[in-house]
């Protein structure tokens, strides 16, 4: 997740603006073997860094609550990180809406 959105969704964004910029670019005369290398290079980069970004572990600081998935059938938990170095509080059952 980048900014609230899916990793999918951004990948999908710069492949059409670097589409959009390659028509472009290439309609306005540009050699096309040069708009090849500059925008592949530059789709290229933006993805690495994305896939970077988007690969990061979740991290959680104290004070932070977080919910604990269960099997199906048996009530979730949440607990909140403890300021260390004391240990988390123990679960409890999630309220149901």
């Amino acid at each position: 997740m980048i900014l609230g959105r899916p990793t999918n969704l951004w990948l999908g964004v710069v492949t059409a603006l670097a589409g959009t910029v390659t028509v472009s670019l290439v309609a306005a005369g540009v050699d096309p073997v040069l708009v090849a290398n500059l925008v592949g290079a530059g789709v290229t980069l933006l993805g690495a860094v994305i896939a970077l970004v988007a690969g990061q572990p979740p991290t959680l600081s104290p004070g932070d609550t977080f919910n604990v998935q269960t099997p199906a059938g048996t009530p979730n938990y949440v607990t909140t990180v403890a300021h260390p170095p004391a240990a988390d509080a123990p679960p409890v059952p999630e309220a149901k809406p």
